[in-house]
């Protein structure tokens, strides 16, 4: 099978990435192949061979990539919250979009030999986004550690099995989803803490 047009290096592998994403979001994991990837680009086996080895090469390559990527959306997503109710909005689309099938990210993350690689990093990513929820969450409610602790579990339960009903193909609206997630913790949140004065938030998020 000959090439049917020259690309760079660079592009080249960024097409052979497209494709695998394109597969695994069609057809699920185990339908992308080396063989599947190279059919759709018009390149031969042996070349995408060249550029990531093995299929699970491949794989983790593109699982690179989606996390990389997702995690910029995140940080940018959070760079223009404003308020704790904003923070949680973002985790909460966040983890409905990474835990659910039909995105690339979500069924890769499920792959075992995948998720063993990068299980440190993700652990770190996930102290990150704590000290996120604290610092937002510690500037607009008064809250001593252990009801803070409680507060962080409690709403990360609720945000991972909002994401699992909505992995499950149930809810008819993302929107509607992710707003009625929010309330609920919201909703938990304030049941347990105290308002802090305007004054006060703005002076714990400029310290």
């Amino acid at each position: 099978m000959s090439e049917r047009r020259r690309l760079s290096p660079d592009d080249r592998q960024t097409q052979l990435l497209d494709i695998a994403k394109a597969t695994v979001e069609r057809h699920g994991v185990s339908a992308c192949t080396v063989e599947r990837v190279a059919e759709r680009a018009g390149v031969t086996p042996q070349l995408v061979h060249k550029y990531f080895g093995t299929r699970m090469s491949l794989l983790g390559a593109l699982l690179e990539r989606e996390d990389a990527r997702y995690q910029s959306a995140v940080r940018a997503s959070l760079a223009e919250a404003t308020s704790f109710e904003q923070v949680v909005r973002v985790f909460v689309a966040a983890n409905l979009d990474l835990l659910s099938d039909a995105s690339a990210i979500g069924q890769l993350r499920g792959v075992p030999e995948l998720a063993d690689r990068h299980a440190d990093r993700w652990r770190g990513e996930g102290r990150g986004a704590e000290r996120v929820l604290v610092r937002a969450l510690t500037a607009e409610y008064h809250a001593d550690r252990s009801t803070t602790e409680f507060v962080l579990r409690l709403g990360s339960a609720a945000s991972i099995e909002a994401a699992n009903i909505g992995r499950a193909g149930s809810i008819p609206d993302r929107d509607a989803h992710i707003d009625r997630t929010v309330r609920f913790i919201l909703a938990g949140v304030e049941a347990l803490t105290a308002k802090r004065p305007a004054d006060q938030r703005e002076a714990v998020l400029t310290s």
